[in-house]
């Protein structure tokens, strides 16, 4: 089993590694905000891994379908909807950075 969570978007292809984003599952948090609506935190000390969040997301168009597999549990499909600030805090004498995402599951 995986320890990491995977985005795809859906003009990528994950065998090739196009358009695929991941990310060590200790470094998400995950919140359901509304019914299906789920706000993304990406929270690191290493501000590679937020620079690629950034980068994977802020290329998104709203409603761009994605995909998204914690820990190789299966794939869930969903719609980007938006992004929240980057931000950087001083956390028990480390710096921690942090971006967000917001995503709609498709409902079948």
């Amino acid at each position: 089993m995986s320890d990491k969570v995977v985005f795809v978007k859906e003009s990528g292809n994950r065998n090739r590694g196009e358009n695929v984003f991941e990310i060590n599952q200790t470094r998400v948090r995950m919140k359901e905000k509304q019914k299906g609506t789920l706000s993304i935190t990406f929270e690191s000390p290493d501000k590679g891994d937020i620079d690629a969040a950034m980068a994977f997301f802020e290329s998104m168009t709203d409603m761009e379908p994605l995909t998204m597999d914690i820990a190789d549990t299966g794939e869930i499909r969903a719609y980007f909807k938006g992004t929240a600030p980057f931000s950087q805090m001083e956390e028990e004498g480390m710096t921690v950075y942090t971006y967000g995402v917001t995503i709609q599951e498709l409902q079948e």
